[in-house]
């Protein structure tokens, strides 16, 4: 008896061990309702808000204004609300059956009406959903619904149900919508007739949900996994808000006047949690949607003690919190397996990704409200994930789009969840820290009251943040690095806010979810716009040119080998691998001025090919930002036919001249086709034309407003057999959300493609691009120097800076041009009147030019500036420098800006010429140096 009792003891010990590992989850879910904004739903403390606060007051009378009309009716009958509802009305069908997508029937008899299933998984459809009103009663016909052809207003037409799309769920959401509303105006009011108004809606609905059985799909396929009851897939149930807020605003009139039916509605919403446990996907945003609704349920059932299956509220909290089953992870899981644990960046593109964060942050604001349990401190990597959200931006505010994205504004609410629960815990640092970043990359109506105020939920929530007006904004620089790298999203972003113009780099791979078939893709910004943009995906991710054309090489920045470069797109696991880059990413202060960079190489699976991408910035002269572009590619096996290098612009027009300011010649052609063997998104280009020409050539992109033109002005360096193509693409689906006008938005995207028959290895694309207002440009020419694996460019600006690039694929390897020589893969020697004034280094052992030679023994990073004398330098490792004697008078030594560290230098003989040598220690900051000559 004394073992069996120490095993219990253990046994018990062991259990609660493994509830402490898991996240909080409540033992009660209170006694009250309404609950499902929070804990304390109190109607005093609304109407108190509804007389201080007029955005309060006006979201209670828009909501009266919206059933009141309705209410009318009822009172004249009160099936007319109900009547309208998508029901099996007359079938009473219990069992639906789909084929993939598409619906594909009824049959069953139940003793209620029950709920009618939708049309297409795909929203598509060539009908409009009715306004209530033209709605027949009870429609519940063989011939399917009784709907206006979009293409023909005046026509109304019987069409079967797998036509509608989404128009069943339409109706029916709108319906619960008024429910909901006329159940919160009946706890806000106490007038009963709200009340009567909503149960009858909610009880038809849920009787029908309860006698519903599980979808079959007749395909057996896919498809049979995502199914919910009232959609195709069961992260859609957004209907699960409309009912979980309309049956708990009338909670305590069901209990008072219909106490017999709430088994039965418990019932209902068991199996729709289950449902929604059962099917979706875990590794995504679904597996948080899911417990999204989920969570719904759960804060509207009671106990588990009041329910013989033990399904309460605290059950299905745990079941989302903890526990994981095949198709729906604990919160854990699911954080350990999509957000990088450094970054704090989520493993989707960027849209999908704010969803998440925003989901993670709402469920952890609800957890708080309901619980006053803090998920954030039992899941830190939130707060990072919030820190690291504006790496996202471009300078204008707008999001990066790569995927199946679209250009739009970075969401307020997770910063405003980050004050509220900064304030609550105490946590002042993060609170001086998010009010900071809300200040600074948000409209001021956000944090100055006149933001609150949309829907109903904000009555219970948003008045809690109060946003301390002695903290300062200061500005988006802040918040985001010159350079980031996110290793589980394979993106890369590099920035530089100028004096005279912000320039901004954004290169994807392909990994992670919602992503593309595009290699090493970018995009590239100027003057307020993403000039070089992302085409989006299409009228939507079902559709046939998101397969043929969005999702594919042909419609991204990026090289193509063979025509048909290819690899599975939405779930990809195609990463590019960095070589190097410079600064440190995430690091936004203290680095060399003016310049970043990036060498990044991708295994091309489709046709085995290599490709290396070289992409930076030189900001370094005023006015004349640019971007390089360095891309290599070759097919393992020899097999190069062709590689094609594609850059899409935003604009009207593309003018392309040679070296000496003449138009070229284009003529039109039927290449780029799928009728020479290439892959279908080529037909989606068209305008086609192109000349074969071996010469380095220039262009210009115009993007022509009303108010200015914006410029992207190119130079490529020519090679044998190489073609140029001016082609039009399909418009950018990306584009959108007040970026651009409505007629620009609506452009085809003018397009230069550039073929090398045969390898791009020893023959790469080389480009240089400058964005510029009004075909103005800050560039007066671009040569090039260098052969097979060395690329060399020089660019002069008119103001009389020249900068040599070097780029090199091997780091060991001198690539030596004039009096200057780089050991490394990418090197910058900048040149003003002939004056050396700065070196930049990467992933190398050398760089020298005029006599300054600045080395290390090993491959480093490093730059150094020549500016009178007030030098400055960085390096991730010691390196020497060394300069010409007679530059010097007497023996100089190096005074450190870090704590006046001073280094004197020694005198060498290099070469038979004497120079001065410094030993500098390594400084991943860059700090400035004051030269001292100190006389004999």
């Amino acid at each position: 008896m004394k073992n069996l009792l120490k095993l219990i003891v253990l046994l018990v010990l062991s259990i609660g061990q493994l509830n402490a590992q898991g996240l909080s989850v409540p033992n009660t879910m209170g006694k009250e309702h309404p609950r499902v904004f929070g804990k304390d739903m109190s109607v005093e403390k609304v109407k108190k808000l509804a007389t201080d606060k007029p955005w309060a007051q006006d979201i209670i009378d828009k909501t009266k204004q919206r059933v009141d009309p309705y209410l009318a009716l009822y009172k004249k009958d009160n099936t007319w609300l109900v009547s309208r509802l998508q029901m099996y009305w007359k079938t009473k069908s219990t069992q639906v059956y789909i084929k993939g997508g598409t619906y594909a029937g009824a049959d069953g008899q139940a003793p209620v009406a029950t709920v009618k299933f939708p049309g297409t998984r795909d929203h598509s459809t060539d009908y409009k959903q009715p306004k209530l009103e033209d709605i027949i009663p009870y429609m519940d016909d063989p011939r399917g619904l009784y709907l206006q052809h979009k293409d023909r207003p005046d026509a109304w037409e019987w069409t079967g149900i797998s036509k509608t799309g989404k128009i069943v769920e339409g109706i029916n959401r709108q319906i619960l919508g008024l429910s909901r509303d006329a159940a919160f105006l009946y706890w806000y009011t106490g007038d009963e007739i709200y009340a009567k108004f909503a149960y009858d809606v909610l009880d038809t609905y849920l009787q029908g949900i309860y006698y519903r059985k599980e979808p079959i799909d007749l395909s057996h396929g896919h498809h049979q996994t995502l199914v919910g009851y009232t959609s195709f897939e069961v992260i859609q149930e957004h209907i699960l808000g409309e009912i979980s807020q309309c049956y708990d605003f009338t909670y305590d009139y069901i209990k008072e006047k219909h106490p017999e039916k709430l088994p039965l509605y418990a019932a209902a919403l068991q199996k729709w949690a289950d449902q929604i446990i059962k099917n979706g996907v875990s590794f995504n945003n679904w597996n948080l949607l899911q417990a999204a609704h989920i969570s719904k349920i759960a804060m509207v059932l009671e106990d588990n003690s009041n329910y013989e299956n033990k399904k309460g509220g605290p059950y299905y909290l745990d079941q989302i919190m903890n526990q994981t089953s095949t198709r729906q992870w604990s919160m854990n899981k699911l954080i350990d397996y999509g957000y990088d644990a450094k970054t704090g960046i989520w493993n989707e593109s960027p849209g999908y990704s704010q969803n998440v964060l925003n989901d993670f942050i709402h469920f952890a604001a609800f957890y708080d409200r309901s619980f006053d349990i803090d998920i954030l401190k039992e899941i830190p990597v939130l707060s990072q994930a919030v820190k690291s959200f504006p790496q996202y931006l471009y300078p204008n505010g707008y999001m990066v789009s790569f995927g199946d994205g679209h250009y739009k504004k970075l969401s307020s609410e997770a910063t405003l969840y980050m004050i509220e629960n900064a304030q609550k815990y105490g946590k002042k640092e993060d609170e001086v820290y998010f009010t900071k970043m809300l200040k600074s990359l948000f409209n001021k109506e956000i944090y100055s009251g006149k933001f609150f105020g949309k829907q109903l939920e904000d009555l219970f929530s948003k008045e809690s943040t109060q946003i301390d007006a002695n903290i300062q904004g200061t500005s988006q620089s802040e918040f985001v690095s010159p350079l980031f790298y996110a290793p589980n999203t394979s993106w890369l972003v590099q920035r530089d806010f100028g004096a005279d113009k912000d320039l901004m780099i954004s290169q994807i791979g392909s990994l992670g979810n919602h992503m593309h078939s595009n290699g090493i893709a970018m995009e590239l910004y100027g003057y307020g716009l993403p000039l070089a943009p992302e085409m989006g995906h299409g009228s939507s991710y079902f559709s046939i040119e998101y397969a043929e054309y969005y999702t594919q090489f042909p419609a991204h920045n990026t090289v193509a080998v063979n025509g048909k470069s290819k690899y599975p797109e939405m779930k990809s696991n195609h990463a590019f691998t960095p070589v190097a880059f410079y600064p440190q990413s995430g690091v936004n202060k203290d680095n060399f001025p003016g310049i970043t960079f990036s060498d990044v190489t991708f295994l091309e699976p489709e046709t085995n090919s290599d490709q290396r991408r070289v992409m930076g910035i030189l900001n370094t002269d005023k006015g004349a930002g640019y971007y390089i572009d360095i891309f290599r590619s070759k097919q393992n096996t020899g097999n190069n036919v062709k590689h094609e290098y594609f850059y899409h612009n935003l604009g009207q027009s593309l003018t392309l001249l040679d070296d000496k300011e003449n138009a070229l010649e284009l003529k039109p052609t039927s290449k780029l086709a799928f009728g020479d063997g290439d892959l279908m998104a080529y037909d989606y280009m068209y305008d086609k034309k192109s000349i074969q020409t071996n010469q380095n050539f220039k262009g210009q992109f115009n993007l022509e407003m009303k108010d200015k033109t914006v410029s992207m002005n190119l130079w490529m360096k020519g090679y044998e057999n190489r073609e140029v193509f001016s082609v039009l693409s399909p418009v950018s689906t990306a584009i959108g959300d007040g970026i651009l006008s409505k007629e620009s938005a609506s452009l085809p995207i003018p397009t230069l493609v550039v073929r090398q028959d045969g390898q791009a290895w020893t023959k790469p694309f080389v480009a240089v691009y400058e964005p510029s207002l009004n075909k103005v440009s800050a560039i007066d020419k671009v040569d090039y120097f260098g052969s097979d694996e060395l690329v060399g460019i020089q660019v002069k600006t008119k103001s009389g800076q020249e900068n040599f690039i070097f780029s090199n694929t091997k780091s060991t390897v001198p690539f030596e041009y004039n009096t200057m020589k780089v050991i490394g893969t990418y090197g910058i020697i900048s040149k003003e009147k002939q004056q050396l004034k700065s070196f930049f280094l990467a992933d190398g052992t050398s760089i020298e030019s005029d006599g300054y030679i600045l080395k290390a023994n090993s491959n480093t990073t490093a730059g150094f500036s020549f500016i009178e004398n007030q030098w400055g330098y960085t390096a991730n490792g010691p390196v020497e420098l060394q300069i010409p004697l007679q530059n010097a008078k007497g023996k100089p030594k190096l005074i450190l800006s870090d704590g006046q560290k001073e280094i004197e230098g020694v005198i060498k003989k290099v070469n038979q010429k004497k120079v001065f040598v410094f030993e500098l220690p390594e400084n991943k900051k860059y700090i400035h140096i004051t030269l001292m000559r100190q006389e004999k």
